[in-house]
């Protein structure tokens, strides 16, 4: 996509955001929460340990470089791997993509919390870093196992733009139409071993002389 373009989508994002909070923070807590939701249950980001949210956090997917190889910025965005993780999530990201990971409930209180506690002339922008930050990075993550053509967070996407709706207008998430969708989507946990390479990890040991183990 063109990069007037991609920058004409961001303007009216933002613009969007900054009329709709509320409605903002529900539909990028929730679509987050759903796609976490998805991933292995030993993927390492259904529970962001302290200090999460650099590239680094992909090494267990993807070749990320040592610090002797002193990759920069300028050198992350050119592979094609880390190009999306390279700047890290925002000030207040982690918290927010963590409580994600347990809940869309969660995430839009952590999310409302971060907001709150901005000067008024930052919430607006804060609150759009945010959202946006933590739906691309959850939507890297299961592209990781799915690829482009997955057709799940694209569906939580537009479905959330209801959800969020009915959550603005003092109804609760509607766990009982989301739900079945997410279970429905699940990514088992053979996927998350074989990206990490934990199953030849292990080959390799029980491969090994029974002395050497």
């Amino acid at each position: 996509m063109p990069l007037a373009s991609r920058v004409e989508i961001d303007r009216r994002y933002r613009s969007w955001a900054r009329r709709t909070p509320s409605f903002t923070i529900a539909w990028a807590t929730g679509v987050t929460a759903a796609i976490l939701d998805t991933l292995p249950p030993s993927d390492p980001w259904r529970a962001p340990r302290p200090g999460f949210g650099t590239f680094r956090d992909a090494d267990d997917v993807t070749f990320v470089p040592d610090e002797e190889d002193e990759w920069d910025e300028q050198k992350l965005l050119l592979n094609l791997d880390l190009a999306a993780l390279t700047r890290g999530l925002p000030p207040g990201g982690a918290r927010v993509m963590a409580a994600c990971a347990a809940s869309a409930e969660d995430g839009q209180f952590a999310l409302t919390e971060v907001r709150k506690r901005c000067e008024p002339n930052r919430a607006d922008a804060v609150t759009a870093d945010i959202a946006q930050a933590i739906v691309l990075w959850a939507l890297w993550r299961r592209r990781i196992y799915r690829g482009v053509d997955d057709e799940f967070p694209l569906s939580m996407m537009y479905g959330w733009l209801s959800y969020a709706q009915m959550i603005e207008d003092g109804r609760p998430v509607p766990h009982e139409v989301v739900d079945p969708d997410v279970f429905t989507a699940a990514i088992p946990d053979s996927d998350y071993r074989a990206a990490a390479g934990l199953d030849e990890v292990e080959g390799e040991i029980h491969d090994l002389p029974a002395s050497d183990q």
